[in-house]
């Protein structure tokens, strides 16, 4: 069976080419063939009657006056009998006056007894066609003769052009057969035979898939080929190498910057709580801390996702992965959501389902589907639907969590991007209701940890749906008790920690 062709190879394209130059190549070689024979058969039929036309002459021609014209005549035709010679034979004088006319030309569309006589302006000999009443033209050479005595004659000798014709039809015929064959054949040898040297291409292309943020540490295979392939593997993997140092620095400096902000962002968190408390000022001085607090709780919410995101980057965020129900943990995630969702009249749900058993960090999940909640909520306008459902497909293995609501929706223009760290498609919005554009990047790199995908579908003014899938565990599940000790850790699965972290 012949492989499926894509036309965006390098393969397929190199193919194309050398199919496009050998078409070329044997177009020009079957012109070249064809005018070839067509002049070489015709120069052949040229030199035959001027040979034979002179032979006329010389034999029997010039001895007419001295054995008569009877003489001539038989001798002519003996020797060129009708069923023999296949020629058109006439001899004539100037005047007109035919002295011999016959010939058969083994055509039987042409009549060689219309063909005119030639109108002669000198006495040069030459060639001419006629038609004579049939498809193909009859070529005449003419030869003019002066006798010892004066006499003018004329001796014609001719012969018709279709065994010409049907020679270069049957060429034809043949090149238009065997060009077809033999593009075909070049095309799919051509493309069998450069898997050979695009194989390493290959090699390299698959090795640097697999190698992501994480696997860094890798390299591509070095193809000892001592040519432009060898090359392009050693200069790719100096410049993975770059890369891995770019990506170990920026992950150093969030990490280090976000440990350094921490600190003295809880102190003067703690300082103006205290002076705002204990001390009595005007109300005006008392709504800028107020707004001041609020700005410093923010800058710590940014400070807390850069180091889960530089955590999950370095894959030293120290996961917990237990069997889970998936199913359980949407439920309870739902229930502590439910004060934000009735503040605005939303219809918040969970459907229920079968357990569906997943091998996660439960707290880790827990903050998945509260940012996904959390920006359901805020952006479902009141009086609104939000709705998780949770399913397993057995086929492939995976649990589904779909977080779907009838909120304002995302731009088109913007869903490419909503995974993008720091992206906002409403900036001023978002900042209204506080979020930071980091929220989703954490929840997919999350998702990815876990080995499984994130994708989102929306339209604007009709909702959005976020679709998670992750692997099924085949260990049985756990007991809800022991996913609350699982998410009690480091106060990562407190709807306030995880509320903070959610945004577009």
């Amino acid at each position: 069976m012949i492989p499926a062709i894509r036309l965006t190879t390098l393969r397929t394209r190199v193919t194309t080419w050398y199919v496009g130059l050998m078409a070329a190549a044997l177009l020009v070689f079957g012109a070249t063939l064809y005018f070839g024979v067509q002049s070489y058969l015709r120069s052949s039929l040229e030199n035959s009657l001027i040979g034979e036309a002179k032979g006329i002459v010389l034999t029997f021609l010039s001895q007419e006056e001295i054995k008569g014209q009877s003489w001539m005549q038989g001798e002519i035709a003996e020797a060129y009998a009708p069923e023999n010679s296949g020629r058109f034979i006439r001899v004539s004088r100037q005047d007109g006056t035919v002295l011999y006319q016959g010939g058969d030309t083994r055509e039987p569309h042409i009549d060689s007894s219309i063909v005119p006589q030639p109108q002669l302006s000198e006495s040069t000999d030459f060639f001419r066609q006629e038609s004579a009443g049939g498809t193909h033209n009859l070529l005449i050479y003419t030869q003019p003769y002066v006798s010892p005595s004066g006499t003018r004659y004329v001796v014609e000798m001719g012969a018709s052009l279709a065994p010409i014709s049907r020679v270069l039809a049957s060429l034809l015929k043949i090149l238009f057969l065997i060009t077809p064959c033999i593009l075909f054949a070049a095309a799919l040898g051509g493309h069998f035979l450069m898997k050979l040297p695009l194989r390493p291409l290959e090699i390299l292309s698959e090795q640097a898939e697999r190698i992501g943020t994480h696997q860094f540490g890798e390299r591509l295979p070095v193809i000892a080929t001592g040519d432009e392939m060898e090359r392009l593997s050693l200069s790719l993997n100096r410049m993975i190498s770059r890369l891995e140092d770019a990506l170990a620095y920026n992950r150093r400096f969030s990490a280090d910057v976000s440990h350094e902000l921490r600190t003295p962002l809880t102190i003067l968190r703690g300082e103006l709580e205290q002076l705002l408390h204990t001390s009595r000022m005007p109300m005006m001085q008392r709504d800028s801390l107020g707004s001041a607090l609020e700005e410093i709780d923010r800058m710590a919410q940014i400070v807390e996702s850069l180091l889960t995101i530089s955590r999950l980057d370095s894959g030293t965020d120290g996961m917990d992965l237990k069997p889970v129900d998936l199913n359980c943990l949407a439920q309870w995630t739902v229930d502590q959501m439910h004060l934000m969702a009735e503040e605005k009249n939303l219809t918040l749900r969970c459907s229920r389902a079968e357990p569906v058993a997943i091998l996660a960090d439960a707290g880790r999940i827990k903050q998945v589907l509260v940012n996904l909640l959390d920006n359901a909520i805020k952006y479902t306008p009141n009086g609104g639907e939000v709705t998780v459902s949770i399913s397993a497909i057995g086929a492939t293995q995976l649990a589904i969590l779909e977080v779907s609501d009838t909120g304002i929706g995302i731009p088109a223009g913007s869903l490419p991007h909503v995974f993008e760290r720091f992206y906002r498609s409403d900036k001023a919005r978002t900042r209204e209701s506080g979020g930071t554009g980091l929220g989703l990047s954490i929840a997919k790199a999350i998702s990815k940890a876990h080995g499984g995908t994130m994708s989102i579908e929306s339209v604007e003014g009709r909702g959005t749906r976020v679709r998670l899938e992750l692997p099924l565990s085949p260990l049985p599940v756990s007991a809800v008790p022991g996913l609350k000790l699982q998410t009690t850790p480091e106060g990562r699965s407190g709807v306030s920690v995880e509320r903070s972290h959610a945004s577009r």
